[in-house]
């Protein structure tokens, strides 16, 4: 099992193959690494495809705040940003799990 930190490198590097990029972005989401995820959708360099699949990563309530920091800045290009917008609306609020 991979590390937040391997993943978050496989995920970023272009000699790995998509799929291996894709799996170590879902494992990024598993484990609630929101900045990392957030980070990966800003990266310019990176596949606009996998940017998208990092920011659906975000939609859950745990990664919000990110997200709607996301759909609201300057960060992403318009389609991202549209999409961001879109995930937010789909994302569910807090739970009410806390104390």
């Amino acid at each position: 099992m991979s590390t937040p930190e391997e993943n978050f490198e496989i995920a970023r590097d272009e000699s790995n193959d998509r799929s291996a990029r894709e799996s170590a972005i879902g494992g990024l989401e598993t484990a609630n690494e929101c900045d990392s995820l957030a980070d990966l959708a800003r990266m310019d360099d990176l596949d606009e495809t996998l940017r998208e699949r990092a920011l659906a990563g975000l939609a859950h309530p745990q990664c919000k705040l990110l997200l709607r920091e996301l759909a609201e800045g300057e960060d992403l290009p318009d389609s991202l940003r549209e999409r961001a917008e879109t995930l937010l609306d789909d994302t569910p609020g807090d739970t009410g799990a806390g104390p």
